[in-house]
Formats: structure tokens, C-alpha cells, sequence
């Protein structure tokens, strides 16, 4: 039985460069439950959604490619620190 997953592609222009990513919604399962997923992300306004067949090897680039991403900048004390008083100087009072 040949599983199927949701994922939603992103594609915009950078630097003059046509550039796009492919992110994974949901984990292989059954076509008809992975249509049904697509609808429920359609249904929620998400845009450019797809059910592809899963392959291994393919899916599981996606997965890393997707973990880079995520892991790429992570939030620190001092980037806390820094909104805080950017948010301060916004408004004084602090209420």
C-alpha cells in the first residue's frame, strides 16, 4: 500500500532569484487520509497545498532541509533583552 503526505509550498523572489521551499504538514499515511488532511489545511485558508506519494529518500531530505530552517536563528537572553527595551521606549508607562 503506497503512503502520501501533505506538504505546502513557498516560492518568492530574492535577490532577483526565483526561490521557493517545500515544508511537510504531515507524516505518510493512506492517500484518502492524506486528501483528507490537504482539505483540512485548504480549509483553514493555508495556501499552496499538495499530497505527494511518499519516497523515502525524498521525504527525508524534506525533513532535514525543514530542520535547518527551523534551527537556523535561534532566539537568545539578549535578543530578549533587546525587544524589552525596545518595547519600553515604545511605551513608557509599561502598563
Amino acid at each position: 500500500m503506497a503512503k502520501y503526505y501533505v506538504t505546502r509550498t513557498d516560492i518568492w523572489i530574492a535577490d532577483g532569484q526565483l526561490t521557493g521551499t517545500e515544508t511537510i504538514l504531515s507524516k505518510p499515511s493512506a492517500e484518502k487520509s492524506a486528501h483528507e488532511g490537504a482539505q483540512r489545511f485548504r480549509g483553514l485558508g493555508t495556501e499552496n497545498v499538495h499530497v505527494v506519494k511518499h519516497v523515502a529518500k525524498r521525504y527525508n531530505k524534506l525533513m532535514r532541509e525543514q530542520n535547518k530552517r527551523r534551527k537556523a536563528n535561534p532566539l537568545t537572553v539578549a535578543d530578549i533583552a533587546q525587544m524589552t527595551e525596545q518595547a519600553q521606549e515604545l511605551d513608557p508607562g509599561g502598563k
